[in-house]
């Protein structure tokens, strides 16, 4: 563990995606008993920004949504948002979407409560496997543009609007950063 000197002289632990990944897990586990730690939780997330903006130039600032209670059947709803490499086609969105170490989409799927998965043409690094899988069994999606598919399961009254938070998250990576 190392730390440094941050400008106002207070000491500051080095930015990593170890670091990153044990601060979301103390941030899920705060989830567990909410609103009974305010000043915590706000220091956490005050760490965590800083850590995505110094690891990532980019900040999830998304709003905790007050999640109704749970009612209905358990359902999956899922979205493509497709990815714009016809209009950027030297942007490498798949890195940005996925980020270190799939540390970003990892973060998302934790912020979301979905599954963010990227499919499509493209979405293997090995090109002569994804070549050889096209066409086969479980491996449609090969045949479909560049995509981020987002899966969501939970309660019927909770599905979408966890699913339309995810779709948001995902449409902001996909603007090119200048």
């Amino acid at each position: 563990m190392r730390f440094r000197l941050g400008q106002d002289g207070v000491m500051l632990r080095d930015c990593t995606a170890d670091y990153l990944i044990e601060l979301l897990k103390e941030r899920t586990n705060m989830n567990m008993f909410p609103r009974t730690f305010i000043h915590i939780e706000r220091l956490i997330e005050e760490e965590i920004n800083r850590v995505q903006l110094e690891l990532f130039q980019f900040s999830f600032s998304i709003e905790k949504q007050d999640l109704p209670e749970p009612k209905g059947q358990v359902v999956v709803v899922q979205e493509k948002v497709y990815i714009p490499i016809k209009e950027y086609p030297d942007y490498n969105f798949v890195g940005r979407i996925l980020g270190p170490r799939g540390m970003t989409a990892k973060q998302l799927e934790m912020e979301t409560g979905c599954r963010i998965m990227v499919r499509g043409r493209g979405s293997m690094r090995d090109t002569e496997r994804e070549q050889r899988n096209r066409g086969k069994p479980n491996w449609e999606h090969l045949d479909d543009e560049l995509h981020v598919l987002i899966q969501c399961e939970d309660a019927s009254n909770r599905a979408q609007l966890k699913l339309d938070s995810a779709i948001k998250q995902i449409k902001k990576l996909l603007v090119p950063a200048v």
